[in-house]
């Protein structure tokens, strides 16, 4: 039974469809099982005092043949399986080496890291491109490659990569020698034949990317910062790009913009003479069908308010790699105001031809480029002859002097004017009035100057100077020659009164008061009117005049009058300004006397202040005293115009009038603006100090 038993399994393993690795473990049961048969059975036949034939009974050479056949099939298994672990092994190794000779021949970056960062695996291309060796990369963690600065960040995304399954970043690998490289890493999450979960990536040298992007951002920095319109026309004619320059000129945003085509109605193009533009003849047609560029084509198109804007346009065209046209690039810069400056201009140059005063345009050399035939009539040279000769031929040696010591003076609000004498032909000299302006924002060095024949004003103005000088002299004379008779009969009627006061009767006293009164009021009249003749003819030279001095002396001298009317006179900052000190203190003295004076009930308020207005200074003295009615602020700078009676104040009637007579001295103005109880301002202007900013 036990034999068949052996026999039978040993049978059935040989036909049962068992994977061979599982024979070396069956033969092993079988041999156990054989030992334990064979041992109950020696068992069996060794009873005490017998020994082992020689002569094995049957069962024991069955037994021994099973377990024989046993033992080969489990050394011919073991043979078997020893010879394809190593074949397997050997194509392993071959596959690996296989792995490590693709990884190592790629540019790339390639590394495996482990969960606490340090790397499990990368290929040559990490120590060709940082400098390390093998060893010390083996030594390193992951983060040592790269700035202290960005270790927060790469250590967040080898976190969010073990987290998520993938990351992607870009930072700067620094380099055994401590430069730096731009990469862009990509890596995802694995787990390795152990089981364990690793971070494997390629890490990519973008440098060139890198420059080709900050050579695009470049552009499109150009392109959107263009002062010039940029658009793009596909080769159908749409649009499909404008800048932020385009969307100004045109009127329209980018998306209403790129919603049209080249020949769209809404332009409502037109040449520049203002008549419809064929379709045939816009400039992407032209392009297209010539393949040539176009240059500053003019045109006019409209915006979506309806106002017309001009342009000049140029185009060209970009082929793809067939050689086809791709699109049209076209640059638009709007000329509205330069065509409008042209026709401008040719209207100037009408007028300039037409003009009766002489013109003329020098440069920075001062030699005539320009001269019109009015300044030609003014100068024994033609006009031909004029262009290219040096203003001294016409002006004098002079001239240069006079003009630069003028346009020191100039301001940008005023220009130099001066007069001089011209030689007009043989034996021929006029007097001319030359200004100047210039020809552009920036062009100082290139002017254009006015002359105006003022011959005979210049006569008339003499003979008005000898007519008022002679006015002068006699107002002067007069009353000069007045003073005396005036003070003898103040002095014969004051005797009068002390010598015969007691026979007087009050009527008689009265009448003699009245003849003194007026007998000063002349006096004062007199006297008024002889400063006010000497204003021209006594004045000092005009000289830089600080005014804040100016009016600190006028306050000290009107200290009483302030005390007692208890007036409160408040003064800004004033400026340094060019004129005579003395009747500038006579001006203020006038116009604060009045600002007291007509004060009203309450204490005087007074505000002096001052503003620039180009090269004059304009002065302000408000009071808040009683006003003037509007229609009467000219007639008190007449002289001896009053508006109040000798009751109501005193005065001469002759103060306003020469504070006129002297501000136009200086010449500037001076006017009130007042409201009847509600206070007035007297205003004047004086020019600025020379070489006073």
């Amino acid at each position: 039974m036990p034999g068949f038993l052996l026999v039978y399994g040993t049978y059935w393993l040989a036909q049962a469809d068992i994977d061979p690795d599982f024979y070396p473990r069956i033969a092993g049961w079988c041999l156990a099982g054989f030992g334990v048969m064979a041992g109950i059975i020696i068992v069996y036949h060794l009873q005490p005092g017998e020994s082992v034939s020689t002569n094995a009974p049957p069962i024991l050479t069955a037994l021994a043949s099973v377990a024989g056949f046993a033992v080969g099939i489990n050394d011919g298994q073991a043979r078997t399986r020893t010879y394809e672990v190593e074949t397997r092994n050997e194509q392993l190794e071959r596959y690996r080496e296989y792995t490590d000779d693709v990884l190592n021949a790629i540019d790339d970056v390639f590394y495996v890291l482990e969960t606490d960062g340090t790397l499990h695996r990368w290929n040559d291309s990490l120590c060709e491109v940082t400098g390390y060796e093998d060893p010390e990369v083996a030594s390193m963690h992951a983060l040592e490659f790269f700035d202290e600065g960005d270790h927060d960040r790469i250590a967040d995304a080898i976190e969010e990569g073990f987290e998520t399954g993938s990351v992607q970043l870009e930072a700067e690998f620094r380099t055994k020698d401590g430069a730096t490289i731009p990469y862009e890493f990509s890596a995802s999450r694995l787990a390795d034949p152990e089981g364990e979960t690793v971070l494997a990536g390629i890490g990519r040298d973008v440098t060139e990317r890198k420059r080709r992007e900050r050579g695009l951002a470049r552009f499109e920095t150009i392109v959107e910062t263009s002062p010039i319109g940029i658009t793009i026309v596909d080769s159908d004619g749409e649009m499909e790009f404008a800048n932020d320059r385009a969307e100004e000129i045109y009127g329209r945003s980018k998306a209403q913009i790129n919603d049209l085509c080249f020949d769209d109605s809404d332009w409502n193009e037109v040449d520049i003479d203002g008549e419809p533009l064929p379709d045939d003849e816009k400039p992407f047609p032209q392009i297209t069908e010539s393949r040539e560029p176009v240059f500053d084509y003019l045109s006019g198109v409209s915006r979506p308010d309806g106002e017309r804007v001009w342009i000049s346009v140029n185009g060209a065209p970009v082929y793809d790699e067939r050689g086809e046209i791709d699109s049209v690039v076209f640059t638009i810069e709007d000329v509205s105001d330069r065509l409008e400056r042209e026709r401008e201009l040719e209207q100037y140059e009408t007028i300039v031809e037409t003009a009766h005063d002489g013109i003329y345009v020098l440069d920075d050399e001062r030699r005539f480029v320009l001269v019109n035939e009015s300044f030609a009539d003014l100068s024994p040279f033609s006009r031909t002859e004029l262009l290219g000769q040096h203003a001294s031929s016409v002006f004098g040696e002079e001239f240069a002097s006079i003009e630069a010591e003028q346009w020191e003076r100039a301001t940008p609000d005023e220009f130099p004017s001066f007069e001089e004498t011209v030689e007009a032909g043989p034996n021929e000299t006029r007097t001319v009035e030359n200004r100047f302006v210039l020809l552009g924002e920036d062009a100082r060095e290139r002017r254009i100057g006015v002359i105006r024949d003022v011959t005979e004003r210049e006569g008339y103005r003499r003979k008005l100077e000898e007519s008022n000088e002679r006015l002068e002299q006699f107002a002067y004379a007069a009353s000069h020659d007045l003073q005396e008779p005036l003070r003898m009969i103040t002095s014969y009627v004051q005797l009068l009164e002390r010598r015969y006061g007691d026979e007087l009767d009050e009527d008689a006293e009265e009448f003699i008061d009245y003849a003194v009164d007026g007998a000063e009021r002349m006096r004062e009249m007199i006297d008024g009117l002889l400063e006010y003749a000497r204003v021209e003819t006594q004045g000092d030279p005009l000289e830089p005049v600080e005014l804040n001095e100016v009016l600190d002396d006028v306050r000290t001298d009107l200290q009483l009058q302030i005390e007692d009317s208890d007036a409160h006179i408040e003064v800004g900052s004033l400026p340094r300004v060019s004129g005579d000190e003395g009747q500038l203190r006579q001006v203020f003295q006038n116009l604060v006397t009045n600002a007291i004076e007509y004060s009203g009930e309450e204490p005087p308020q007074v505000a002096v202040s001052a503003e620039r207005n180009g090269s004059m200074w304009h002065i302000s003295l408000r009071d808040e005293g009683i006003g003037i009615d509007p229609d009467e602020t000219d007639r008190v700078f007449e002289v001896f115009q009053r508006l109040h009676s000798r009751d109501e104040s005193e005065g001469t009637g002759i103060g306003l009038a020469l504070c006129r007579r002297i501000i136009e001295r200086h010449g500037g103005d001076i006017w009130i603006e007042s409201e009847p109880g509600e206070g007035a301002t007297f205003s004047f202007t004086l020019p600025q100090a020379p070489n006073h900013a």
